[in-house]
């Protein structure tokens, strides 16, 4: 909840409402678009999950706008797989987006192309708790939407690559794409998906919080009651968490050299 509130905080205070658009390239015609600029509809109780739905649904819709609109480099959902994850069960990506108020408020001012690409690699921009900067990138991927030429991507990607630590074997580990239709009022936003070791926090923090109930056996009955659902199943997702913690840590910890008994990806 920590992102949602720094959504809330950097908001300015409107009243809440809805917009009519005529016909224009961001909108079309007659069509209502949520804002914070004031309106005729009153403000309704919020709900408690609100904020994070919004922003996980605008992650979804940069991560599939390659494949809604037309762009010069557009790119399909499979190839994110095929690149991000160089082993089978280390597929788990860490997500950013810029501008992350826009999320909240459509006529929040726009930022600087630059520092997107500066602020989807902050720790402040991560969509969970963790700082990708000081731990090792397997590949990362770029999805931008805007007026924005390849060229400005290879620009800010060369400034950003002394400051981020990639695998040794998969220096160039980077897949771009480029949508050119931006989100409304936005001349620009930027997802970026990285498969990162920094995940391997998040997965202990999980095992830690899950262990303090389940030493108690707390809550396990009403999962117990579920037809087909046996309490053996709790010990077998646990080993699967402790194998994903110790991988991803292991990597981290060898600057990516492997064990010669890890699985590497086959192709059929």
């Amino acid at each position: 909840m920590d992102i949602c509130s720094k959504v809330a905080v950097a908001l300015p205070p409107a009243k809440p409402g809805k917009r009519v658009f005529t016909q224009t390239p961001q909108a079309k015609a007659n069509s209502a678009i949520t804002s914070g600029s004031g309106g005729i509809a009153a403000k309704g109780p919020e709900k408690p999950f609100d904020a994070m739905n919004n922003i996980v649904a605008n992650l979804i819709l940069n991560m599939t706008s390659s494949s809604r609109f037309e762009g010069s480099l557009n790119v399909d959902l499979n190839e994110i797989t095929m690149n991000l994850v160089p082993f089978p069960k280390l597929h788990y990506l860490v997500s950013s987006l810029t501008p992350l108020y826009s999320l909240a408020d459509v006529k929040m001012p726009p930022r600087k192309l630059d520092q997107m690409f500066y602020d989807a690699f902050s720790k402040e921009h991560q969509l969970i708790k963790a700082d990708p900067k000081h731990s090792l990138y397997l590949a990362c991927a770029l999805m931008v939407r805007g007026n924005v030429q390849i060229s400005d991507i290879r620009r800010n990607i060369e400034k950003l690559k002394p400051s981020l630590k990639f695998i040794h074997w998969n220096q160039e580990g980077w897949k771009t794409g480029l949508c050119s239709v931006p989100p409304v009022n936005q001349p620009y936003a930027l997802l970026s998906l990285a498969n990162n070791t920094c995940i391997a926090c998040t997965f202990q923090n999980i095992k830690d919080r899950f262990m303090k109930l389940y030493k108690r056996k707390a809550h396990v009955h009403h999962y117990t009651h579920i037809d087909g659902l046996e309490l053996s199943q709790f010990d077998t997702s646990l080993e699967s968490l402790n194998f994903l913690i110790k991988e991803y840590s292991n990597l981290h910890d060898n600057g990516g050299r492997l064990d010669q008994a890890f699985q590497r990806l086959t192709v059929f």
